[in-house]
């Protein structure tokens, strides 16, 4: 079974993510989604976010007759203060023994994706799964400052052609 890990705030979560994450099984290049509220994102440390609790239960509602979309509480049982992707993937791989896990991300973060938390080891060991998000694009002279050629064929082969879904958590709150 493939299993995607579909890591964010989702403060809140919304028909968007929903829409991608359908897109995403469409595309059969996963079998399953596996929604992981972040605990304590690294990225927004200075920013006031719902609790947990409530935004493990808007995704509850959200998901709710989607079968092949589960929520992971992994981050708040870890307790990982900040919590990186590369840790929560190798405690995932604990609870889904046999699993190929993949890596969910967007155009932005694949475009950061070489200043994350062992950059290198989460594209080596996981597959990346890259959706459009408007404004960003692979582009390769930028990929080149950051990764060698084996890991750039190996990003570019991540990216999805798929319709963009322009809303955000921002927009929605």
């Amino acid at each position: 079974m493939r299993t995607a890990f579909f890591g964010g705030t989702f403060d809140p979560p919304h028909n968007g993510h929903l829409e991608l994450a359908r897109h995403i099984l469409k595309s059969g290049r996963t079998d399953r989604i596996l929604f992981v509220p972040a605990y304590d994102p690294p990225h927004k440390l200075e920013k006031k976010i719902s609790p947990f609790a409530d935004r493990v239960a808007m995704l509850e509602m959200l998901l709710k007759d989607e079968p092949a979309m589960l929520i992971s509480d992994i981050e708040s049982r870890a307790k990982l203060t900040p919590s990186y992707s590369y840790k929560i993937m190798k405690l995932l791989e604990k609870e889904f023994p046999g699993d190929t896990l993949q890596v969910l991300i967007g155009g932005d973060s694949l475009e950061a994706l070489h200043t994350w938390y062992k950059a290198r080891p989460l594209a080596a060991e996981y597959e990346i799964i890259c959706y459009p998000r408007k404004g960003y694009g692979f582009d390769q002279k930028k990929m080149r400052e950051h990764w060698n050629d084996k890991e750039i064929d190996i990003l570019s082969r991540s990216l999805l052609q798929m319709p963009f879904f322009d809303v955000s958590s921002t927009a929605v709150r």
